[in-house]
């Protein structure tokens, strides 16, 4: 198979058991498919077209599906595709993707790549960028290669990676011009999940990975120009904060929180970035991933426990969650180990919510009406 071809996929259209929800399985079981990270554009502006991640021809390539009839047609070839780090420009004309140590842009009308930008030897790039708003510029995390540990497609190199206390990097680029340049630097810490913030791309959001009870604090901020680093919320080893991401308007970015000390439950919580100030929006279930749709009306989650296997619902200004549907994933890893991670994510318009789920054998595509 090749960049241009046209494959089909076959709509499996059934009745949620626990909610009566519309809900579709778009790809068939039996190779790898899922949707990129939960928190990039993946949903065309007029919610005609869903960008994806496939294995089907043996190595992991991108394709645009049409959310009409399941016809895809594939974007890329060959391997070292990062297959959850892609997003849709914000006039859909063109897709930033990772393909080994380079970030790509590749056009959307005749499938031509450029590169914007290659990590440097004796680094690695985490591959996981983020794109500011008006697409100009790009934040990604490298890694010196001495500290990286190699990954077996599961969690077993988690902790270890953490142990390991890495020389990270959070660089900065211009994709317009073409250029970099360093914006905060760590000799012992891994850095992950970097997010420019929307009209605001002179502010990175990015955060302290590891193990959610061996980390320093997970929040922090920097400017683009390095000035301004701070911790965004301190933390004791009983506290978990997750899954941070900016709300569209770049008032503020959102977490989940959860203190252990103080029974389990969990919180969804906002923080404003000049003034640090955390606002406790809501008691939820225990989402692994959650987004808020454009207008921060509705926000998304994935019930991360045995107990919880749905995707939920939240009016925001009701403050309310109800169950959409059971995505029922193992959350199991087939090579990568988000593979089977539900990320749900909004359409444009908020009329629907993508979905990943291996509960059908391996991982597919849902989409679940609202």
């Amino acid at each position: 198979m090749a960049k241009g071809d046209i494959v089909r996929n076959t709509f499996h259209p059934y009745t949620d058991p626990y909610t009566g929800r519309a809900v579709t399985r778009l790809t068939s079981p039996g190779e790898v498919n899922h949707h990129p990270y939960f928190y990039y554009k993946m949903v065309t502006n007029d919610n005609r077209y869903l960008i994806y991640a496939s294995d089907r021809d043996g190595n992991r390539n991108l394709y645009r599906m049409d959310l009409r009839d399941g016809s895809a047609l594939q974007l890329t070839e060959g391997g070292g595709v990062h297959d959850f780090s892609c997003s849709l420009t914000s006039d859909d004309r063109q897709l930033i993707f990772c393909r080994d140590r380079r970030v790509m842009r590749l056009d959307m009308a005749d499938l031509s790549e450029e590169c914007c930008y290659e990590t440097p030897e004796g680094w690695q790039p985490n591959a996981n960028p983020g794109l500011s708003s008006d697409d100009r510029y790009l934040v990604l995390v490298e890694m010196n290669e001495r500290d990286v540990v190699p990954s077996r497609g599961d969690w077993s190199a988690f902790e270890p990676q953490w142990a390991k206390k890495p020389h990270c990097r959070i660089v900065y680029v211009d994709l317009e011009r073409k250029s970099s340049h360093i914006v905060h630097e760590e000799p012992h810490c891994w850095l992950g999940h970097p997010q420019l913030r929307p009209g605001d791309p002179s502010t990175v959001l990015f955060c302290h990975e590891g193990p959610w009870n061996r980390i320093d604090a997970r929040l922090w901020l920097v400017q683009a120009d390095g000035s301004g680093l701070r911790c965004a919320k301190t933390q004791t080893h009983e506290e978990l904060i997750t899954h941070e991401y900016w709300l569209a308007d770049g008032a503020r970015f959102a977490f989940v929180y959860r203190n252990h000390d103080h029974g389990v439950n969990e919180s969804i919580r906002f923080i404003e970035p000049e003034t640090l100030t955390e606002e406790i929006w809501m008691d939820c279930s225990k989402y692994c991933h959650f987004i808020s749709n454009r207008e921060n009306t509705r926000i998304v989650g994935d019930g991360q426990l045995k107990e919880q296997h749905f995707i939920y619902l939240v009016d925001v200004n009701n403050r309310t969650e109800e169950r959409l549907c059971s995505h029922g994933t193992t959350w199991a890893s087939y090579g990568n180990t988000q593979d089977a991670h539900p990320h749900p994510s909004f359409a444009p318009d908020s009329s629907f919510v993508i979905f990943t789920s291996d509960k059908e054998g391996t991982p597919c595509i849902y989409r679940v009406e609202l």
